[in-house]
């Protein structure tokens, strides 16, 4: 016996995002569902191709209902139609969530919603969705289906169990004739256990079908977060082949006023990561070059959230040029819903296609257009504090058309001159001479190599017996808060001490360094 029942369809988010605004629409479940394990599925989509080294391929957030008659399937995006109206020709499907075990299987369902899936198929959303991919892919496209989210239901949160994973991986890669599988691991799903346990099942998957994986993480402008890398771990101890690791280059927070930015730097800092991770767990050596290419990048686009800026189409080409630069893998981004303007608004583009616009410049032959112009001037530059062994400098940030590389110093004094370079906007100059003049030329240079004009510091150490602190005595007793110089250096008492020489103080000694 069948019934009618309302159902509420909401998008699952890529990284921060809870839900897409609701959509009601009317379906037909069963009262009881027999579940079975398909042998060799084929779920009537075609099979897909191999996928372009670098590829430009946006998520989809393929359960929200779509009502555009343009641009829908029985409320899925119509692929085939984007891909003719945009020449796109690659997307990635979110998301495939587990339901449960349920006869010895994985119950598994887009976006983890009754009737999205082969064995409880509603007749409509779902059929939509194997209509998209089915049709992309005979207009010469093809899909890639991301396993995971946001929200609570990926594979390896329901079971650890390889055997169970490995067979609804087999089921879906088959039956979807996929080429190319994603896992997008966040929030509650990624404990390294359960994520160990899951890229072993993976391994196997791949030995299998030799399907492409790759992998998503969230990221901080500093690099992958320690939760990430622990994933990325376990994936490489696993010996699981990655094609790309995917940066949800997105949300970063007050800590990070420009995001684009901060995607950039983003970018930058996991490539470090990325060469020393895989060394350590995979004992290969990866070139920068090579690094790179193993990147993708994932901004969310326009409105996200009230706590986050509009990401604008002009800082997405940001990223994108900045990926093109570094030869990087894979440009995404959240989501296909939002720029093709059928997601009710809540994403607030303005015109359709205006980020996809953008994000293919990554694969088109025009050359980057040569950096020629310079940073600014770094202003406030300054000493700190002088001694008559060490000098502390700092200064402001300087600004650039594209992203500041690095800070040059250049010290000239005592007949000689030292050079030094830092990404920071301080640097403190040590065994210097006392009583000596000395001249500090600073400049900034971004990372197309231009250099900004210099800005001039002069300073002069202190004589060895003259400062404004006592020079430390090992008979006299010091009170928290007391301060002295030894050997240049000026040192303050956390609490009452005597006869600790300062230099050995260490982290849990009495005295704490200052300068």
């Amino acid at each position: 016996m069948k019934r009618g029942l309302l159902k509420v369809l909401t998008g699952a988010a890529l990284s921060t995002m809870l839900f897409s605004p609701a959509l009601l629409i009317q379906v037909q479940e069963s009262s009881a569902i027999e579940q079975t394990v398909v042998t060799n599925p084929d779920f009537g989509v075609g099979q897909g191709i191999e996928w372009p080294k670098q590829v430009v391929a946006p998520y989809v957030d393929i359960t929200a209902y779509s009502s555009d008659e343009e641009l829908s399937n029985n409320g899925a995006l119509n692929l085939a139609a984007v891909a003719q109206q945009t020449g796109q020709k690659f997307f990635k499907l979110g998301f495939l969530q587990a339901r449960g075990i349920r006869n010895g299987r994985i119950d598994w369902a887009w976006g983890g919603f009754n009737g999205l899936s082969e064995i409880d198929n509603d007749e409509w959303q779902y059929e939509g969705i194997k209509k998209s991919i089915r049709e992309l892919r005979q207009n010469g496209g093809d899909v890639a289906v991301s396993f995971g989210g946001l929200n609570s239901g990926a594979f390896w949160e329901v079971t650890q169990n390889q055997a169970l994973l490995y067979d609804a991986y087999m089921e879906v890669i088959q039956g979807y004739g996929l080429t190319r599988v994603d896992y997008d691991v966040e929030a509650a799903a990624m404990g390294y256990e359960a994520n160990l346990a899951n890229a072993k099942a993976v391994k196997k998957v791949q030995e299998a079908t030799g399907v492409e994986v790759t992998l998503t993480l969230p990221v901080m402008d500093t690099g992958l977060i320690s939760t990430g890398l622990a994933v990325l771990q376990a994936y490489l101890e696993a010996g699981v082949d990655l094609t790309n690791i995917n940066l949800m280059t997105m949300c970063y927070g007050s800590s990070v006023p420009d995001y684009a930015q901060g995607s950039l730097d983003a970018v930058d800092n996991t490539m470090v990561q990325l060469k020393e991770y895989y060394q350590r767990f995979m004992g290969t050596t990866l070139t920068t070059e090579q690094a790179y290419a193993k990147l993708g990048t994932t901004p969310s686009i326009g409105f996200e959230s009230e706590a986050h800026p509009y990401f604008t189409a002009t800082m997405f080409n940001r990223v994108v040029q900045h990926a093109k630069e570094r030869n990087i893998g894979m440009v995404s981004y959240w989501s296909m819903n939002r720029d093709s303007k059928v997601d009710g608004g809540q994403g607030q583009v303005n015109n359709r296609y205006e980020f996809l616009n953008v994000a293919q410049r990554f694969t088109d032959d025009t050359p980057l257009p040569e950096d020629k112009e310079k940073p600014t001037i770094p202003e406030n530059f300054k000493a700190e504090l002088v001694t008559s062994r060490r000098a502390a400098l700092s200064w402001s940030p300087a600004t650039d058309n594209d992203s500041i590389g690095k800070y040059n110093l250049r010290l000239i004094g005592n007949e000689e001159i030292v050079e030094r370079s830092t990404i920071d906007i301080k640097y403190t100059f040590e065994n210097l001479k006392a009583n000596t003049t000395y001249t500090v030329e600073l400049t900034a240079e971004d990372r197309s190599g231009n250099i900004s004009d210099k800005t001039t510091l002069t300073f002069t150490t202190l004589a060895d017996n003259e400062s404004e602190y006592p020079v430390w005595d090992p008979e006299k007793v010091y009170a928290a808060g007391d301060r002295v110089v030894y050997e240049g250096i000026i040192y303050e008492a956390k609490y009452w001490t005597q006869n600790n020489n300062p230099s050995e103080s260490g982290e849990w000694g009495p005295w704490r360094q200052i300068s």
